[in-house]
């Protein structure tokens, strides 16, 4: 059932009349709403309990689990891309989903009572969603077989003739009426994109609620840059969003005095404003932050023998010197922070602008930079337990907002450490397939197989695979003109327990993604209509993305045969 509008009566008033199950999924997006929605069900003392799921298996088994209770059950980023009604759901339960991922399964919409759907009005459009006679037969209008009775009475031959007729008429009508459904859900399901955060959505029913915060503001400006970091909404969508619909929090929560406010007492105060889209500058140095960039990375192409020639010529060229990019950005006084700040922005014409936090006398805090410690620390290593990573980046978001001195060295060694490391990992992986020519065409499609293994806490990192493929894209198609029309299929070996299995996802033609506001992929549709065709092909996909799955790697070849033939077969 689709609930798109009051969603205070018809969501919060309704759940929060008796005991709470969320499921949520392992990422930041699902993690901030999660804050936001356990807030306010304290304010009403509601009992909740979390459960962090990594995918499909752990979403029935949890289900399982709840079987004989009678409560409200959440889903937070999880469980509306597949029908639910063909998981055995607690009786007496009652199932709301709140889910980014697009579309949604036609029976979570429009078969299941049990099964609530909340999703905004303005997006029904784009989802571009059948009607309900269209691809649900009613089972009552099927009466195909007329009464034996009746049958016996029909003795002439005009009676019986007719029958036939009727007969078959019914069964072409059937058919076409099949065809029809087949065709609208081709359509429905041809491609996969993200819908804004469901943390923003969250942060307006609180709004309606009237018990927003500073907090619960920055609980939502963390998702909504997780999701543009992670490269799963372009930076039209994130613009439009924190115009259209962050705004009305922005002027509350964002006083014009703020850096005067914010040295002045330990509440936490959240401005608004432009920033270099530079992975984690501000907590490192420039030049290591501009050599893992893509634009500079780009434009400098520093993964060839005259890369590092390149960066000292840039540099130079925009009046920067090589000891203010050596030393930590910190370390530099305001005035030259303020000078380099300006001329790369001049350079990189971005109009990327983002949330910080500012509390008490610390440096204030990017929401980017944020988004991104928490992914890595969430999705890396796969090995620990979900609920433990889930506890890790509640640690991390709620230590943003605590002044105690400790906190704030936990976020900055997530930064020193392991964030620092997945760029890096990032950018060595491209430069080497570049370097040695590990993308090659074929056919419909590039590929890329890596050949060497991959830090095993990474390789199953959706925050890792997303940006290392997007990345390798485009450098490649930079090193010649004609590369934007391909999409790129990527495939990284794993290690440890699963060695002998491949990590395979995919990226969208480049001229695809500047065209399109919504980052549709048709990727893992793809992926799916390979599994129908070669049925024996050893494929697995618990995730909550179609277009990441894993691979035996006996079965490659195969794969790569298939996915070629459904590609040229769609052009």
């Amino acid at each position: 059932m689709i609930l798109k509008e009051n969603f205070r009566q018809g969501f919060y008033d309704v759940i929060k009349r008796q005991s709470v199950v969320i499921i949520v999924a392992v990422d930041t997006d699902a993690l901030c709403t999660t804050m936001i929605l356990s807030h306010l069900l304290k304010c009403d003392d509601v009992p909740y309990t979390i459960i962090a799921v990594d995918g499909w298996e752990s979403i029935e088994q949890s289900l399982l689990d709840l079987q004989d209770q009678k409560t409200s059950i959440i889903m937070i980023n999880c469980g509306a891309t597949r029908s639910l009604s063909r998981i055995q759901l607690p009786p007496a339960a009652t199932i709301y989903i709140i889910d980014s991922h697009r579309p949604f399964h036609i029976e979570n919409m429009f078969e299941n009572d049990q099964v609530n759907v909340l999703i905004d009005e303005q997006e029904l459009e784009e989802l571009r969603l059948p009607q309900p006679n269209e691809v649900i037969k009613d089972e009552s209008d099927d009466d195909t077989d007329d009464d034996e009775e009746d049958e016996e009475q029909e003795s002439s031959y005009e009676g019986r003739m007719e029958k036939i007729q009727r007969k078959a008429i019914k069964r072409e009508e059937a058919r076409l009426w099949e065809r029809r459904r087949q065709n609208l859900l081709w359509t429905y399901y041809e491609s996969t994109w993200n819908g804004a955060p469901s943390c923003v959505r969250l942060l307006e029913l609180a709004a309606e609620l009237n018990r927003t915060s500073a907090e619960m503001m920055w609980f939502a400006a963390v998702g909504l840059n997780s999701a543009f970091i992670d490269r799963l909404i372009s930076i039209e969508m994130y613009t439009s969003i924190c115009i259209d619909r962050m705004r009305p929090f922005i002027h509350k929560f964002s006083p014009r005095n703020i850096v005067n406010q914010g040295k002045q007492d330990d509440q936490l105060h959240i401005s608004f404003g432009k920033e270099l889209p530079l992975a984690l500058y501000s907590h490192w140095d420039l030049y290591s932050a501009m050599m893992i960039d893509e634009y500079f990375s780009i434009k400098t192409k520093n993964w060839t023998q005259r890369g590092d020639v390149n960066i000292r010529h840039l540099l130079a060229s925009l009046g920067i010197t090589l000891a203010e990019t050596r030393q930590k950005f910190e370390a530099l006084s305001t005035e030259q922070r303020n000078v380099v700040t300006d001329i790369l922005e001049k350079e990189i014409d971005s109009s990327f602008a983002t949330f910080f936090a500012h509390l008490g006398y610390c440096a204030k805090l990017s929401a980017a930079d944020l988004a991104r410690g928490i992914s890595v620390r969430m999705e890396m290593p796969k090995t620990k337990k979900s609920m433990d990573r889930f506890m890790c980046g509640t640690q991390l978001l709620r230590s943003s907002i605590s002044g105690a001195k400790s906190h704030r060295f936990n976020i900055q060694q997530t930064f020193e450490t392991v964030c620092q490391r997945t760029l890096l990992v990032s950018w060595k992986t491209m430069a080497a397939a570049i370097n040695q020519s590990e993308i090659i065409p074929n056919g419909p499609y590039y590929l890329f197989s890596c050949t060497r293994p991959i830090d095993e806490e990474m390789i199953e990192s959706r925050h890792f695979l997303y940006n290392t493929t997007n990345f390798m894209l485009r450098s490649f198609a930079s090193m010649k003109k004609g590369r934007t029309a391909k999409p790129l299929i990527a495939m990284f070996p794993l290690t440890a327990e699963k060695q002998g299995w491949l990590v395979v996802t995919g990226v969208m033609p480049l001229a695809t993604v500047y065209e399109d506001s919504l980052l549709k992929t048709c990727i893992g549709r793809a992926f799916e209509r390979v599994k129908k065709m070669a049925p024996k092909l050893r494929i697995t996909n618990d995730t909550f993305d179609s277009d990441v799955i894993q691979l035996k790697s006996e079965d490659r070849t195969k794969f790569i045969d298939c996915l070629q033939a459904i590609f040229e077969g769609s052009n």
